[in-house]
Parts: C-alpha cells; sequence; structure tokens
C-alpha cells in the first residue's frame, strides 16, 4: 500500500541539504517549474540573486531567496497567474489571494522592532492548503491506482 503524505513550502524548504531532487521538487512546488528551465520567470529570480546576494542563501548549487527579493518573486509570480485569462476564474482568484497574502506576511515580518526576512517557502506556506490537502488524504480522498 502507498503513503500519501502532504508537505507544505516551508517544510520542503526546511529540508533541503543540497540534494539536486528536493530542491527541484521544493522548486516546483514554489512555481510549477524546474529551476533549470530557460524561462522569463527564471531569468528574473537570476537577477534578483545578484541584485541581493545577502538575500540569497546557497543550497547545493541553487539558492533559497530571503526579504524582499523572495516577496519581490513570490508577489510577481502570482500576481501574474491571477491575469492569466486562460485560467479558470476559481484558480485566478486563488492566485489573487496568495499575492496579497505574501505581501501582507512580507509587510508584517518587516514592520517588526526587528525586521525578519522570511524565505520563499515561509512566503508562500498556504496554511488553507494544508489543511485541506491534509484533510483529504485522512478521509482517504486521495487515491492512487
Amino acid at each position: 500500500m502507498s503513503k500519501i503524505l502532504f508537505a507544505s513550502t516551508a517544510a520542503l524548504e526546511r529540508a533541503l541539504d543540497g540534494d539536486e531532487k528536493d530542491y527541484e521538487r521544493y522548486y516546483f512546488a514554489l512555481y510549477h517549474c524546474l529551476p533549470d528551465e530557460d524561462n522569463p520567470f527564471n531569468k528574473r529570480r537570476s537577477e534578483l540573486i545578484k541584485q541581493y546576494p545577502d538575500k540569497a542563501v546557497p543550497v547545493g548549487r541553487y539558492y533559497v531567496l530571503f526579504g524582499e527579493p523572495a516577496c519581490e518573486l513570490l508577489r510577481s509570480y502570482y500576481h501574474s497567474l491571477s491575469l492569466e485569462e486562460s485560467l479558470p476564474k476559481e484558480f485566478r482568484v486563488y492566485a489573487e489571494n496568495m499575492w496579497k497574502q505574501i505581501e501582507e506576511k512580507h509587510r508584517k515580518s518587516q514592520s517588526l522592532p526587528k525586521p525578519i526576512d522570511l524565505s520563499e517557502g515561509q512566503l508562500s506556506e498556504d496554511s488553507t492548503l494544508a489543511f485541506y490537502a491534509s484533510l483529504a488524504i485522512s478521509n482517504g480522498q486521495v487515491i492512487i491506482n
């Protein structure tokens, strides 16, 4: 029998140890592409790493962004999804809520007496998704054929 588990983006990020397959799983969960794909999104991410080298923490040959560049990238990712008319309306609404939630988390973390730079995984973590995914798994509603 297969065992199904759910891992939030923050949990996937905490488990990173330099293994490329683990990083690819984490990265795909965040951005629905692989880190080595040639696309405008990954190019922008590379620019942010150069622009904010102190906010990019190496993980093997890759990086995890923190603070402003992480927020900027995630916010623009979800904002662009919210505007993509080829996607279902429900997903566009979800994406719009996510970029607003990411912006709010970042703003709150920066407004503390001692600001905290949240990571990409922390900023993009969706507790509602985690709850419903865990509930569906525990209810046996997720089936592998």
